[in-house]
Formats: structure tokens, C-alpha cells, sequence
């Protein structure tokens, strides 16, 4: 591209000398750069002589060309630049209730301190609906539990702990610590999250059948269906950091949790700017979450 840049300038100054001052080159290094262009294009680009040095016209048919390709190579690196900056740029994340509200929210925000014209699009769903986003790339990456993300690429971000929540008047409320033969037989709210529930294997591994009344999609529709008492449910730490419904909250012995990760296809599958806010997501997650256990 120098070249070019080389043959404008002389196209413009009329002269090597002028030239090679403004590149800092002698001016027969300018004479050799231009010979070795006559000689790539098979073409005599400059007639020189005594009063200055003007185009042939075979060099006068090729200027426009080579003019039209410096510009382009200015706005090649000029767009190069607004995508490094993500401006315009659209991310599209498949995430589901807990994520949606007590994660993103905060790393969005922070993101778009640092790049503030790109725009986002957050899909939210079960962790069966979120996988078949990222496997046919509708979503740049999704969030997902480690065991759901088989078969995907996938960085593990922080390990949510399942709790039990109960109305405030349940008479094993004042317990400090409960485990799930405490509950068999009590009506049990489940979260719909798609094949996979992670209560509900804890419930089979300990040996218990639970009793299962309601099935629900929402995490919050769970609080306030426990608050007026119409059973009991475990659901994960994350979505309970800002509840204001009347429950009680309660780990279980042994305590279970839920391993979350950022989850896609492939390198190739991920955009630019999505590959830059899952980074994002994952340096957060790292920096925030350690924190909270160093407190």
C-alpha cells in the first residue's frame, strides 16, 4: 500500500524530491520505489522531464484505480477499528431467570462503560431451549449448567448453591439446618428448567419420592406461590439475593449446588464482539464471586 501512497504523492507534488521530504526517504529510494510499481503493472506510470514529472496516459487510466484502493484501505482500517470497538456490533446471549436478573444486569452495565454502542439481546428460556440456541447459533453463547453443556465448549464461572425456601410459618423454619428426608411428603413447587432438574435428582438420589404438586417456568412466581404457602421449593442462591416475599431461606445437609459455565459451538461460531463479552462474563464472574468468598 505504501507504493500507491508513493505514486499519489508524486501524482500530487509533481515532484521526487517534495515526495521523498514527506516520507522520509531519499529520492532515489523514491525513483526505485516507483520503477519497481512500473514494473509490477507492466506500465510507464511517469513521463519526466525538465519542468517536473507528469503521468502517461496509461499512468492517468490507472490513477483513479489506485486512488479508489488507498481509500479503501483507509476505510478497511477505519471499519477494522469500529469493530475492535464493537460499535454497532449486536451480542446475543441465551440465558434463563437467575442469570438474567442477578448476573447480567451488572456486567452489562460495566461492559457498556467500556463499549457503549454495541446492543445486546438477551434470550431467555429452559437449559434444553438455551442449548439448542448455541447449537444452532440463534445466540452467540449461552449460560448453562456444566452437565447440560455436553458436547459444547464451554468455561465453567461459578458454583450456585441450591437452597430450600419455605414459608415463613413452617414449623421446621426455625431449624438452622434441614435436609430433604425433613420434607418427604410436603408439597414440593418444582422449577421447570427443561430434562434437567437438579432438585429433583437430588430428591432420587437420596431415596425419596417427592411430592410433586406444582410445576412452574419461573423462579418468582416459586417465592410468592411459597409466601402465600402452597408448598415449599429449592431453589438456586442466585435468584434469591434480591426476593422481598415473606420466605424463610435454608441450606441443605449436605449441601447441593449447581455448577454454571458460559457455553458454545465453536470458535467459529461466535462473533467478534460475542467473543469479547464472554470473556467479560467469565473475568467477572471470576473477580466477583472470589471476592464474595473472601468476605
Amino acid at each position: 500500500m505504501l507504493r500507491y501512497r508513493i505514486f499519489l504523492s508524486v501524482v500530487e507534488t509533481g515532484n521526487f524530491t517534495k515526495t521523498a521530504e514527506m516520507f522520509g526517504y531519499t529520492q532515489s529510494a523514491i525513483s526505485q520505489i516507483i520503477h519497481s510499481l512500473e514494473q509490477e503493472l507492466n506500465v510507464t506510470l511517469f513521463t519526466r522531464t525538465k519542468r517536473g514529472i507528469y503521468l502517461t496516459n496509461d499512468g492517468k487510466q490507472l490513477e483513479p484505480y489506485i486512488r479508489r484502493l488507498c481509500t479503501d484501505y483507509v476505510n478497511m482500517l477505519d471499519r477494522s477499528s469500529a469493530i475492535k470497538n464493537l460499535e454497532g456490533s449486536v451480542i446475543r446471549v441465551g440465558t434463563f431467570a437467575s442469570i438474567s436478573a442477578n448476573f447480567l444486569p451488572t456486567v452489562i452495565k460495566k461492559f457498556k462503560q467500556e463499549y457503549p454502542l454495541v446492543r445486546f439481546n438477551l434470550m431467555q428460556s429452559d437449559y434444553d431451549t438455551v442449548k439448542s440456541w448455541i447449537n444452532d447459533t440463534t445466540v452467540d453463547f449461552g449460560f448453562l449448567t456444566t452437565d447440560v453443556a455436553q458436547n459444547l465448549k464451554s468455561i465453567p464461572i461459578l458454583k450456585d448453591e441450591m437452597v430450600m425456601i419455605m414459608p415463613k410459618n413452617h414449623p421446621k423454619a426455625v431449624k438452622k439446618e434441614i435436609c430433604l428426608s425433613d420434607f418427604s411428603g410436603e408439597p414440593f413447587i418444582f422449577l421447570d428448567q427443561g430434562k434437567k432438574s437438579e432438585p429433583m435428582e437430588y430428591f432420587y438420589k437420596a431415596g425419596i419420592e417427592p411430592n410433586q404438586q406444582y410445576r412452574v417456568y419461573d423462579d418468582y412466581t416459586i417465592m410468592n406461590m411459597v409466601e402465600q404457602g402452597l408448598g415449599i421449593a429449592i431453589l438456586p442462591e442466585l435468584v434469591l439475593k434480591r426476593h422481598h416475599q415473606d420466605i424463610v431461606i435454608r441450606s441443605l445437609t449436605p449441601a447441593i449446588y449447581r455448577e454454571m459455565c458460559v457455553a458454545y459451538k465453536s470458535d467459529d461460531s461466535i462473533s467478534y464482539a460475542g467473543k469479547i463479552f464472554m470473556d467479560y462474563c467469565v473475568s467477572f464472574a471470576e473477580n466477583e464471586f472470589k471476592m464474595q468468598k473472601d468476605r
